[in-house]
C-alpha cells in the first residue's frame, strides 16, 4: 500500500514539472513574437501584398517649367487689307480650313476702285507721251527743237511709266488681274485672299463694318508645324544643349506624355519674366493634340545618379524617421516581419533611395498603408 502511494506521487511530480516546462516554452515563444509585427498568409494575400528587394535604380533629376505652343512664324499669318473699305462678305467662320489663295472675305472700296481707273488712265496716256516723247527726239537730233523740249518730253514719259509701274504693283498687292483690267473689266469688289493654308483661328471682323488697312481681319494657322516653345532661368539654361529629349504633357493630362528634342537655346534673357526662350520639336505628331497657343508642361532630365532603391510604398514614415517591415520567418499561418530604420535619399514617382550598406530582402513593399502613422 506504501508502495502504491510513493509510486503516484512520482506520476503527478512528472506531470507538473513537464506541464511547467511546456508553459515556460509557450511563453517564451510569446514574448519573442511580440517583437515582430506579424501578418497572416489569408491577411497577406487577400489584401495583395507583395515583397521585394533593393535594387538598383537611375534617378533623374528633373527641371520642370511650362511653355506655350505656338505655329512657325512661316506657317502663321496675319490678314489686313490693303485697302479702306466696308466688308460685303465673309465666307469663312474660326475653324474653317482654307487653302492658298482662297478668298477671306470681299470688300466694296472706293480707294479701289479709284486705283484700277488710275492705271487704265495713265495706260492710255502712254502712247501719247511716248509718241511725244520719239517726236521731240527727232526734232532735237535735227536740232529744230531746244534742249529743254526734248528732256521735258523725255520726262514726262519715264514719269508716266514709273506710274504705271507703280499702279501696277499695287493692284498685283490687291490680286487685281491686269490682263482683264486692261480689257476693260474692273472689280467692284476688293477680294481678300489667304496667304497660306491653314485654319482660321481668329475672326475680328463683321459684314457691313468699315475696316482700314490697320485693322487685323482675321488669323490662319497651318499646325503642321508646330513649335514648342518654353522658358527657363539663367541658373538652369548652362545645363541644356541642342537635341536633348524634353517629357510634355498637358496640365490636364499629365498621364499622357509626349517627346521633343530641344532645338533652340536662347541667347537672351526676357527683361520681364527674367526668362531664356528656348524652343523645341515634336517628335511624335502633335497637331490633332496641341494647337497654336495651347500650354503645356516640360520636364527635362539635368542629371542622372545610381543608387539602391525601394519601391516609394515600402517606406514607413514615422515622425522624422523611416522605417521598412523585413520578413523574418514565418510558420503554416503567419508571417513576421522585423522593423528595420532606413536612412533614405532622393525620390523619384516610383522609388526611393535606400543610404545603408545592407542589401536588405524580403522587404513588403506593398500594403505598407495599415502600419503608417
Amino acid at each position: 500500500m506504501k508502495s502504491i502511494k510513493t509510486l503516484s506521487i512520482f506520476a503527478l511530480s512528472v506531470i507538473l514539472f513537464t506541464s511547467c516546462g511546456k508553459s515556460a516554452d509557450t511563453e517564451q515563444e510569446t514574448a519573442n513574437n511580440e517583437h515582430f509585427i506579424q501578418i497572416s498568409k489569408e491577411q497577406f494575400a487577400a489584401e495583395n501584398m507583395e515583397l521585394g528587394n533593393i535594387r538598383e535604380h537611375t534617378f533623374k533629376k528633373v527641371f520642370k517649367t511650362n511653355g506655350i505652343v505656338t505655329a512657325s512664324p512661316q506657317s502663321k499669318a496675319d490678314v489686313y487689307s490693303y485697302l479702306p473699305g466696308i466688308i460685303k462678305r465673309i465666307p469663312v467662320t474660326p475653324g474653317s480650313f482654307v487653302r492658298k489663295g482662297q478668298v477671306l472675305l470681299s470688300i466694296e472700296s472706293k480707294d479701289f476702285i479709284n486705283l484700277q481707273r488710275q492705271y487704265l488712265e495713265a495706260k492710255a496716256q502712254l502712247k501719247s507721251a511716248e509718241a511725244e516723247y520719239k517726236r521731240m527726239e527727232e526734232l532735237y537730233k535735227e536740232k529744230i527743237s531746244s534742249q529743254k523740249d526734248f528732256f521735258a518730253a523725255e520726262s514726262a514719259y519715264k514719269m508716266l511709266k514709273a506710274k504705271i509701274q507703280a499702279l501696277k504693283a499695287e493692284l498685283n498687292i490687291v490680286n487685281v488681274n491686269i490682263k482683264s483690267l486692261e480689257n476693260g473689266k474692273i472689280s467692284s469688289y476688293l477680294s481678300i485672299l489667304s496667304p497660306i493654308s491653314g485654319y482660321v483661328s481668329e475672326l475680328k471682323c463683321n459684314t457691313g463694318e468699315f475696316i482700314d488697312s490697320q485693322t487685323l481681319l482675321m488669323k490662319v494657322v497651318d499646325n503642321r508645324n508646330l513649335q514648342l516653345h518654353f522658358f527657363v532661368y539663367q541658373e538652369t539654361v548652362g545645363n541644356l544643349q541642342i537635341g536633348q529629349k524634353l517629357k510634355i504633357y498637358s496640365p490636364d493630362n499629365s498621364g499622357k506624355t509626349f517627346s521633343a528634342s530641344i532645338s533652340t537655346i536662347g541667347k537672351s534673357i526676357d527683361k520681364e519674366s527674367k526668362s531664356i526662350r528656348c524652343i523645341a520639336t515634336p517628335e511624335n505628331d502633335l497637331k490633332k493634340i496641341f494647337v497654336d497657343g495651347m500650354y503645356f508642361q516640360v520636364e527635362v532630365v539635368t542629371d542622372t545618379l545610381n543608387a539602391k532603391a525601394l519601391p516609394s510604398t515600402a517606406i514607413i514614415k514615422s515622425g522624422d524617421a523611416n522605417y521598412i517591415l523585413v520578413k523574418d520567418k514565418e510558420d503554416n499561418n503567419t508571417l513576421y516581419f522585423k522593423k528595420e530604420f532606413v536612412k533614405t535619399g532622393i525620390s523619384d514617382e516610383e522609388f526611393t533611395q535606400i543610404i545603408s550598406d545592407k542589401n536588405f530582402s524580403n522587404v513588403l513593399i506593398k500594403g505598407t498603408y495599415y502600419y503608417q502613422k
